[in-house]
């Protein structure tokens, strides 16, 4: 993959979410919050998604009460979603040095993120 760039970071520590990041690639196309995720040592970034809505305008919970949400990018295989994801990592860490510099070890935030 090319280089991409990120920025406008916005930290949110919530179960293994660390916070959003706008990454945009050498095309120009432009991924808006996209999540920054760890859990049990690895780092992970997700392409931005939208919480899933019912006919009535109220959120869909799964089983366990957490949100669901419904891709609003996707890649066409797994490979290309993984090498995409660590090259965001790894500008998120050239970047923002701090915010990867250690996995989080406060409890909870290796929870599943639920989405």
């Amino acid at each position: 993959m090319s280089k991409l760039a990120v920025g406008d970071w916005k930290p949110l520590r919530k179960g293994a979410l660390l916070g959003f990041v706008t990454v945009t690639m050498p095309s120009g196309l432009i991924f808006h919050e996209a999540p920054v995720s760890s859990s049990h040592g690895k780092f992970w970034a997700s392409p931005p998604s939208k919480p899933m809505i019912d006919r009535n305008g109220c959120v869909i919970v799964d089983d366990r009460g957490k949100r669901k949400y419904s891709p609003i990018v996707s890649f066409a295989d797994p490979t290309i979603r993984e090498r995409w994801s660590d090259a965001v990592i790894a500008a998120v860490r050239a970047a923002f040095p701090e915010v990867l510099a250690e996995p989080p070890s406060a409890p909870g935030l290796d929870d599943d993120p639920g989405w």
